[in-house]
């Protein structure tokens, strides 16, 4: 990045040091649609560099902590499985919901629920199979490069929600599973296994696609056998 840059109104997908949902601590509970999986970690850090080489002050942060309060206390703030390309939170892709965000120091800690959802029980697979999911801020608003090349981010920045993610831009941002439904037990995820796991409705048409093919090919490859035994 070249020093002196401002960069205005842009979606902000990353925060300052994103958390792993598979190092948090979670834990399964009874709700009205079924068994729902919490998480407890931590979310975000203030001041701190990522790997994207962008910080997000602490005030800037805070300020957006208490906005999304609102949010929070009515019901839950709505996060979807992967970025989207804009800054609408879509019913459609939600996977999880966060109840409650806290600071300690500059370490934004935050707890949440996966959904009973189609998009939810992707993110709850994913968990349960030791891959390594990510909490990621996405937001809009205003940064300017500093001397140092870091992207800074202005008073205008706005946070929308947290997404879970497979490449989360804040080191140590995966959570920890815990399973409890009369006792909580703790379970520790495996945090060698990696995996790239974008757009999970593309890869379920391309398979649907593949096992059609297949099929016609079968049905194809038995008329033809048919035909070839009339003939002799």
């Amino acid at each position: 990045m070249i020093p002196g840059t401002v960069y205005e109104n842009r979606l902000i997908l990353g925060g300052g040091n994103c958390a792993i949902l598979n190092e948090m601590n979670l834990h399964e509970t009874a709700g009205s649609t079924g068994s729902l999986v919490k998480f407890r970690g931590k979310f975000q850090e203030a001041d701190a560099i990522n790997k994207n080489k962008r910080t997000y002050p602490f005030e800037v942060l805070d300020e957006n902590v208490k906005a999304l309060q609102e949010a929070i206390d009515n019901g839950g703030l709505i996060g979807e499985l992967d970025h989207p390309t804009d800054s609408i939170v879509h019913f459609a892709n939600a996977s999880h919901k966060i109840t409650k965000l806290w600071w300690e120091g500059k370490t934004l800690m935050g707890e949440g629920l996966i959904l009973n959802t189609p998009h939810g029980k992707i993110l709850k697979a994913l968990i349960n199979d030791g891959v390594r999911v990510g909490i990621s801020s996405r937001g809009v608003g205003n940064g300017k490069v500093n001397e140092q090349g870091i992207l800074v981010i202005g008073e205008s920045y706005k946070l929308i929600t947290f997404d879970a993610v497979a490449d989360p831009s804040t080191s140590q941002a995966y959570q920890e599973k815990v399973v409890s439904k009369e006792s909580v037990s703790h379970v520790s995820l495996p945090q060698t296994a990696h995996a790239t796991v974008k757009n999970e409705s593309s890869g379920i048409h391309t398979l649907t696609k593949e096992l059609v093919i297949a099929a016609l090919g079968g049905i194809v490859q038995k008329q033809a056998k048919e035909i070839k035994e009339r003939l002799n």
